[in-house]
């Protein structure tokens, strides 16, 4: 039969975070230092004057784990843990945090982090936090106290953390992969037409709407994430994330033939956000090559070039997803009671620079191959992160 263990049973009293004053003697971990997948970014770390007595009282030690007891979101329940894995720097932790550091010698400090990790991920913290102030809270002495770990022996535990420690490794890799990929992208591009905005190369320059056929908004009808008979997918602002239209978390929808005919997507198709509380949002666009039958929703703008073009679709989405193309697109949104929109007039008075055609297609063929590299990688990181959280569930769920 298993042994169980209240948290509280095997930790110290959890250190409490600190803020202290204006100064740099001390590096403290906030929790815009955590990633969700339970490590640290230290690439932003504040500096703090702290007493020295507390500096000395509550310095994170290797092996500790820090807990979020302020944050989260609607779609993320706070509670987020991050595993401390210095030795050669002093750091704290601020006052939306605690550290969580073992007293039981029985236990193993990455074991202990992957259980936490895990009761994150499946969401059990939901019912250990409240609301107060627009801010979601932790309640950390009960979470502690009423959280239950497994008692298995040391080697075993410390097993299961190297398991866990290879199989994230693993997942980690293949999302290095993909934005190794994503990066040479971008720097191929680059080397081939420079920046879209300078212009260096002096390519002729043209507005969009110069050389798309037409402009459409997308359709208002109810989608369904079940496909039901008669019913086609539809490509919403989720599925135009990446360079070119992805296919998860689809939506369903039974579009009359006249409809269809208006909003049923062509290869080669543009497709923009248009409409979208958050601004990062407005204006990006994917290329939609498939040979499904699919429509697309309201908050997007289906642009079609026209048959004799002489720019290809992959350029334009390049061109326009461009870091320095970005403040192009948000200085001709508006705003309306929150939300961020563009229109096809926008759209179409955006400034496209055309390269020679033969430069394009090179590029073009440059696109296909990684986009075929990056599928195998895709299908491989997909297959690592069902491992990962299979593993996580066999020894914790």
């Amino acid at each position: 039969m298993m042994n169980w263990k209240k948290v509280s049973e095997v930790i110290y009293e959890p250190i409490s975070g600190e803020w202290g004053d204006e100064g740099n003697n001390v590096k403290i971990i906030r929790t815009t230092n955590f990633t969700n997948e339970g490590k640290l970014n230290l690439s932003e770390v504040v500096c703090r004057n702290v007493d020295l007595k507390k500096i000395e009282k509550k310095k994170l030690e290797f092996g500790d784990t820090i807990i979020e007891k302020s944050g989260g979101s609607p779609s993320q329940p706070v509670g987020r843990v991050v595993y401390f894995d210095i030795t050669n720097e002093i750091f704290l932790c601020n006052n939306f945090t605690s550290v969580l550091r073992l007293k039981d010698k029985n236990f193993d400090s990455k074991y202990f982090f992957w259980f936490l990790f895990h009761n994150h991920q499946s969401k059990n913290t939901l019912k250990f936090q409240n609301k107060t102030t627009g801010i979601i809270n932790l309640q950390l002495s009960r979470y502690i106290n009423e959280l239950d770990i497994k008692v298995r022996a040391l080697a075993t535990q410390q097993h299961i953390a190297q398991v866990l420690d290879q199989a994230d490794a693993l997942r980690q890799q293949n999302r290095q992969l993909l934005g190794y990929y994503d990066e040479l992208l971008q720097s191929t591009f680059i080397e081939l037409f420079g920046d879209p905005v300078k212009n260096e190369k002096g390519w002729e320059v043209k507005k969009l709407g110069e050389v798309v056929e037409k402009f459409k908004y997308g359709t208002n009808e109810k989608s369904d994430s079940i496909r039901y008979e008669n019913t086609i997918p539809i490509i919403r602002i989720p599925n135009v994330l990446d360079n070119k239209v992805n296919f998860r978390d689809l939506k369903y929808s039974e579009l009359s033939e006249k409809e269809m005919s208006e909003v049923e997507l062509k290869n080669g198709d543009l497709l923009f956000v248009r409409s979208n509380g958050n601004p990062a949002y407005i204006g990006r666009c994917a290329v939609f090559f498939d040979e499904q039958k699919c429509g697309f929703a309201s908050y997007l703008i289906r642009a079609r070039l026209k048959k004799d073009t002489i720019i290809l679709p992959q350029i334009i989405q390049f061109i326009i997803s461009y870091e320095t193309y970005r403040p192009i697109i948000l200085k001709k949104a508006t705003t309306t009671a929150g939300n961020y929109n563009i229109n096809t007039e926008s759209l179409k008075s955006l400034p496209i620079p055309i390269p020679p055609l033969p430069l394009q297609q090179h590029f073009a063929k440059i696109v296909e191959e990684i986009e075929a590299q990056k599928s195998l990688v895709q299908q491989s990181l997909a297959e690592s992160e069902a491992l990962f959280e299979g593993l996580l569930a066999e020894y914790f769920g």
